[in-house]
């Protein structure tokens, strides 16, 4: 990764959710509860990712980097982040559904699984049920 990129916590959702947009993700559930890490470079974001955890389990979701910033190292940096916070809060298993990003996640140690064994926390998030299609690949990994 750049040397002049920093990962924090979010400041505001709203950052959150002008990235998301620009890389065309869906916004509309993002909440208060949400765990979001930011990329900044300076004070631009350029990059995101977002976790909500249940106990034992949690959906990773909402990674995002702006397109000028992608190859990087960005992604993965946030990536290992939300897995660092995800173990400090007890997940043991980390879930995500991705349309075009297996090849990425399976890099990161992300297996595709079928998406009737997904938990039923994860099942109940808006991204499974309204947000991602059903052809939406569902992965999981231990963290």
């Amino acid at each position: 990764m750049t040397s002049t990129i920093r990962i924090d916590s979010a400041t505001t959702l709203d950052e959150v959710k002008v990235l998301l947009a620009t890389c065309g993700l869906p916004t509309e559930d993002i909440r208060d509860d949400g765990a979001f890490v930011v990329a900044r470079a300076g004070t631009q974001v350029c990059g995101t990712a977002g976790m909500e955890a249940f106990g034992a389990v949690a959906l990773l979701r909402s990674v995002a980097v702006h397109t000028a910033w992608r190859r990087k190292g960005i992604a993965d940096a946030l990536c290992g982040e939300l897995m660092q916070r995800a173990r400090a809060q007890g997940v043991r298993r980390l879930f995500l559904l991705t349309t075009d990003a297996q090849a990425y996640f399976r890099r990161l140690g992300f297996a595709a699984i079928e998406r009737d064994s997904l938990p039923a926390e994860i099942r109940a998030t808006a991204q499974f049920r309204d947000l991602c299609p059903a052809s939406a690949t569902a992965m999981a990994r231990d963290v």
